[in-house]
Order: C-alpha cells, then structure tokens, then sequence
C-alpha cells in the first residue's frame, strides 16, 4: 500500500467537490457550465478512485482502464469546454 496513492486518493477526491457545488449550483442558471463542472467533477472522483485501488491491490493492468477512463473525461471536459470559451469571450 502505497502512502502517496492513499495521498493522491483524498487529494483529487477533495478537488472534486468545488466542481460538484458550482454544478448544482449553476444548474438553474448556467446548464452548459453545469454540465462541464460534472464532467470535470466526474474525471477528478474517476482518477481519485484509480489511486485508491491502485494503494489498495497494487500496480495490475485492470487498474489502468480506470485511468484511462479519467483520461477520456478529461479529454471530455476540455473538448466541452472548447466551443463554450470562444461563445462566451467575444464580449458584448
């Protein structure tokens, strides 16, 4: 068991709540942002999970979809993100 994967583990679990709060909170007003803060939400509790089984059963190629599923999250998030940046930067 592995102290800096039970570290990383509360580390990314704890970075997923602020995104979990602005979605609900923004889900009335802003849904597209709401939506993105899930996803990004969802990719940092998908990654937390990758090291807590990663401290709990040790290095095994399983463990290594649950990272990749992180990865597509991620990728999710910033391809999201993309069209609703340059919607919202033009200004008024």
């Amino acid at each position: 068991m592995s102290a800096w994967d039970l570290a990383s583990f509360v580390a990314f679990a704890a970075a997923g709540i602020p995104p979990v709060y602005f979605a609900l909170t923004l889900r009335a007003v802003n849904r597209p942002f709401s939506r993105l803060s899930l996803l990004l939400a969802g990719a940092l509790f998908a990654h937390s999970i990758f090291h807590l089984v990663r401290a709990l059963e040790g290095a095994r190629p399983g463990i290594l979809a649950i990272e990749a599923a992180s990865a597509v999250l991620v990728l999710s998030f910033a391809l999201a993100y993309w069209p609703l940046r340059r919607r919202d930067s033009r200004g008024p």
